[in-house]
């Protein structure tokens, strides 16, 4: 996978904790791992709007393709 360099600021503290945590070594690993924990959460999310989104409308879509169909059968005889 590509990587692309970035000049990220942060408050200090939260800087030294990772550190602590990671060594100086793992800021990269661990800010990486959680870009990718959010945008998980953020799709999921979005997602899950769509999918509901898609279930309310249909019933609503059903009968508009049953309508179209008549429609389309009766123009050709069948």
């Amino acid at each position: 996978m590509p990587i692309t360099r970035l000049n990220v600021t942060l408050p200090t503290g939260i800087v030294d904790d990772i550190k602590a945590l990671y060594g100086q070594r793992g800021l990269s690993l661990f800010l990486e791992e959680a870009a990718r924990e959010k945008l998980d959460a953020v799709k999921k999310k979005a997602y899950k709007g769509l999918i509901e989104g898609y279930r309310s409308t249909a019933e609503e879509t059903k009968e508009v393709l049953k309508k179209f169909e008549s429609a389309v059968t009766e123009k050709r005889g069948v």
